[in-house]
């Protein structure tokens, strides 16, 4: 049974664990295995852990491996305090099962009733079809193309921009 929950400074060995999984299924993340290996550790993710006010994530849990990881980030800066950027990764073998719905439903929950957010940003790319289409499901629109996204074993890939808008 799937269990979600605000994710503490102690899941981070756990949330390690999972991006150097999920980094090693899938080109559509930000990050390669390499770059997790490089730029990340538990150390790094229990200290994004500690602050609610810019950051907050969110852990699927099947037993006691973590599945599935939505992150909420925004700036604490005035002019960018009303906005929040958001970044998604789901194991593979967990696709179309309703666990990145769950963890978008919860993230933009929080972005309403804790952060009060008015709009919500985040980038895919172009070909992921199956994350645009869950990300229109709950709202999101696409407001941009980006002719660069990323760099993926030295070839530029193309992305969207994608809003959702918030009433409060």
């Amino acid at each position: 049974m799937v269990k979600i929950q605000i994710a503490e400074p102690k899941d981070a060995d756990v949330i390690y664990r999972h991006l150097l999984k999920v980094s090693n299924q899938t080109n559509n993340l930000n990050y390669s295995q390499k770059d997790v290996h490089k730029y990340l550790d538990e150390l790094k993710i229990s200290d994004q852990l500690h602050d609610n006010e810019t950051a907050v994530s969110f852990i699927a849990f099947e037993d006691d491996e973590v599945i599935g990881l939505v992150q909420l980030t925004r700036k604490n800066l005035p002019r960018f305090i009303n906005r929040g950027e958001l970044s998604v990764s789901i194991d593979q073998d967990f696709w179309n099962q309703g666990v990145g719905n769950d963890l978008l439903a919860k993230a933009i929950n929080w972005a309403i009733d804790e952060w009060h957010l008015r709009g919500i940003y985040l980038n895919v790319l172009s070909g992921n079809l199956r994350a645009i289409n869950l990300y229109k499901k709950h709202g999101f629109k696409i407001v941009g193309d980006l002719p660069l996204l990323m760099t993926i074993s030295g070839r530029d890939t193309a992305g969207k921009l994608m809003f959702k808008e918030i009433d409060n």
